[in-house]
This record gives structure tokens, C-alpha cells and sequence, in this order.
């Protein structure tokens, strides 16, 4: 982009990979010396609604104004922020949250580094740019999220950085973000290789409340669950289970040792997919049951079937049952699945065509279905 003063810089998180010779995900830059008019002219599309970003119009990458801000009040939306065109590159470097989000590349591939990121990126060091890290209460999240992904590199959050985390955590801020951010937030740190770490960091740093308290239970034993998620990520790497049901059971696994009414209290404020949701509700109603099948009586197993509409919509039993494979690296469950499967076998194999050619209808199908199906898993108990 080469326009009067204008130049373009690749920033943050794709600086930052590049340079730790990781896959980037996603390219921002940030555009110095240039108005919104001037964007808009070259062909960019506006997109930002808090300030001016603007999508590239081939390869729809986005491309922000540099900006400064400050902050006016409360959470993360409580931010004035100024786009003027004298903007410099150093001064939008400043307000990021970390010294390697801090760096920018031009075009020939010459990093700028004026908060020396680099040297704590060899260093696997998270530490803040400036004492404005406090304003932002997100960024709590955020660097929890980042232990999730870099851990295994032996990333560390600075001293002085998780005195300030544990300044935000205490000052009641964190109340101030909005469920669905805090959520995007979480889901991504579970789908990062150690979930179990995001957990962790919120607590050292006092951050719990209000998101997360009601889970304490689980969270206080969340180090525990660690087998557990790289179970469930086998399974996702391996296309046995899509992104949509490892987060169901990602999720549900951060549940799983807390009190159900504490479980259903949290899952009420945060905005969960149906999925996730019914995974939860369905995992913590019949735990117990399918923790101890071998004792249940061939109508105690019928009404747990029936209770997971085990014939219309199947893969919700089975991903029940794999939050449990799932728990079992962690724990000392010892679910009957072959005993389970045969129980499902036994019910599905009465075809209602029969009943219906005996010439039964309306309700009296379903009553027949039933006992049909009872026999079945009567027969099957009594072998």
C-alpha cells in the first residue's frame, strides 16, 4: 500500500508466530499515516464499528488505522480511541497487552521492536507493555488462554505481569465483561493443548469470580483432568469426533466434579451452543447411572434410553459416553461400555413396523413399542 505517507505493517499474534516458527493463523496489520477516506478509495471495506478496520479486497485480511486509547470506563468496551493520521507506529505498539503482541514487521521483513518482545520471547516471558495493562480487564483472559497454547513451550507470565493480573482479578472488573467475550475466550483456551493451564492462571490470579466460581469445585482439582483433555484431543486430531462435539466434551470435563445445581447455574450465564449445553445437562442427570448400569433393573435401563431419545437422535448417548472414556484416563471410572452397547442393541432391534402390522395404533403403538423393547433388555439381562 503505497499512498502519500501511508505504510503498512503485519502485526501482533502473526509477528509473533512468525518468529517462533509456528503456523499463522490469521494476518492484521495496521496502516500509519492514512484516513478512513483514503482506505474506502483504495478499495478496503469498513468493517469496525469501534474504530475503523477495514478488510483487504482480495485477500480480505484486516487492516486497522493506527490508533491510540484511553480508557473512559468500565470492561473492555470502556474505551474512547483516537485514529488520527499522525498516529505513529510506536505509539498503536504501545497500547497492546504483551511485549511479543508488541512488534510489528514492514514489508522487506524488518521487525520493529520497541518494548523488546523479542528478547522475551526467547526468554518465553508474557509480561506487559505498560501499567495500562490494568484497563483492560480481558487481558486476564487473554494471557490465561496463551499459558493454554504455549505452556508446553515453557511460556511463563512475568512476576510484576501476574501482580497486575491478580490487581484486575481482585478490583471486581472482570464483572464488567460481557458473557458471550468471556466465553469466546474459554472456548478457545480449551480447544488449545492444555486447557487445564487457563484454569489454573485464573486462579493464581484471584479470577474466578464471577465467571468461574460456581465451577471452583472442578477447577480446584482441574491439573487432574489433564489426561483427560489429551484423550479428547486424540479423538478430535483423529476426526473421530468434529470440533463441535470436542468442544461438548471439552466443556463438560471442566463440569464434571462439581454439584449439579452449581454445573446448571453456570451454564445459565454463559451463552453455550445446544450442543455443549445438552452434554452438560445430559452427563451430570445420568452419571450415575452409567457409572453403575450392571445394577440397574431392565426398566431402569429402558427409562435411561428413552431419557436420551436414544432412537431419534443417537450421538447424544455417545458423546456422553465419551466424556466418561474421556474421564476415564483421569479418574478411576470404569464404565461397562460393551455392556451399554448391548442394551441399545437389544432395544433398537423391535421394529415399530412390526407392532403396527399386529394392528395396533395411536397410543397403544407407543405402549407396545415399550414393552416390546423391555422384553428385549429383560432377555438380555436374564442370559
Amino acid at each position: 500500500m503505497k499512498e502519500l505517507n501511508m505504510q503498512t505493517y503485519l502485526v501482533g499474534g502473526a509477528v509473533r508466530d512468525t518468529l517462533l516458527k509456528r503456523h499463522v493463523k490469521d494476518r492484521d496489520y495496521v496502516v500509519v499515516g492514512a484516513s478512513p477516506e483514503q482506505m474506502t478509495n483504495l478499495g478496503y471495506k469498513p468493517v469496525g464499528k469501534d474504530f475503523p478496520v477495514f478488510l483487504h479486497p482480495d485477500t480480505q485480511d484486516e487492516y486497522a488505522l493506527a490508533r491510540v486509547e484511553r480508557k473512559v470506563g468500565e470492561g473492555y468496551g470502556g474505551f474512547s480511541f483516537d485514529t488520527n493520521d499522525t498516529v505513529t507506529l510506536e505509539e498503536d505498539l504501545s497500547r497492546r497487552d504483551l511485549t511479543i503482541n508488541a512488534m510489528a514487521m514492514d514489508d522487506e521483513g524488518h521487525i520493529i521492536d520497541p518494548f523488546n518482545g523479542q528478547k522475551d520471547l526467547i526468554q518465553r516471558i508474557f509480561r506487559h507493555v505498560s501499567p495500562a495493562f490494568v484497563e483492560d480487564p480481558l487481558r486476564v483472559l487473554r494471557i490465561a488462554r496463551f499459558m493454554a497454547r504455549y505452556h508446553a513451550d515453557g511460556f511463563t507470565i512475568a512476576p510484576d505481569t501476574m501482580r497486575l493480573m491478580k490487581q484486575i482479578g481482585n478490583s471486581g472488573e472482570l464483572g464488567a465483561l460481557s458473557a458471550p467475550r468471556v466465553w469466546q475466550e474459554t472456548a478457545l483456551a480449551l480447544s488449545e493443548s492444555s486447557p487445564q493451564t487457563y484454569f489454573l492462571v485464573l486462579t493464581q490470579t484471584s479470577s474466578l469470580i464471577p465467571w468461574f466460581h460456581d465451577l471452583s469445585q472442578s477447577i480446584t482439582a482441574i491439573n487432574t483432568l489433564a489426561p483427560a483433555f489429551v484423550y479428547a484431543q486424540s479423538l478430535r486430531d483423529k476426526a473421530t469426533i468434529n470440533m463441535e462435539e470436542y468442544l461438548a466434551i471439552a466443556t463438560t470435563l471442566i463440569t464434571i466434579k462439581s454439584a449439579p445445581d452449581d454445573v446448571m447455574r453456570w451454564a445459565k450465564r454463559m451463552p453455550l451452543p445446544t450442543l455443549v449445553q445438552d452434554c452438560i445437562a445430559l452427563t451430570h442427570r445420568h452419571i450415575d447411572s452409567l457409572l453403575s448400569l450392571e445394577t440397574l433393573t431392565a426398566e431402569q435401563l429402558l427409562e435411561l434410553l428413552n431419557q436420551c431419545d436414544i432412537q431419534r437422535r443417537p450421538k447424544r448417548l455417545s458423546l456422553i459416553m465419551l466424556v466418561l472414556r474421556c474421564y476415564e484416563q483421569a479418574s478411576q471410572i470404569t464404565p461397562n461400555h460393551k455392556f451399554l452397547d448391548e442394551v441399545v442393541q437389544a432395544m433398537t432391534s423391535v421394529n415399530v413396523q412390526d407392532i403396527i402390522s399386529q394392528g395396533y395404533q395411536g397410543a397403544e403403538i407407543k405402549t407396545q413399542l415399550q414393552l416390546a423393547q423391555l422384553a428385549q433388555i429383560t432377555t438380555l439381562l436374564n442370559r
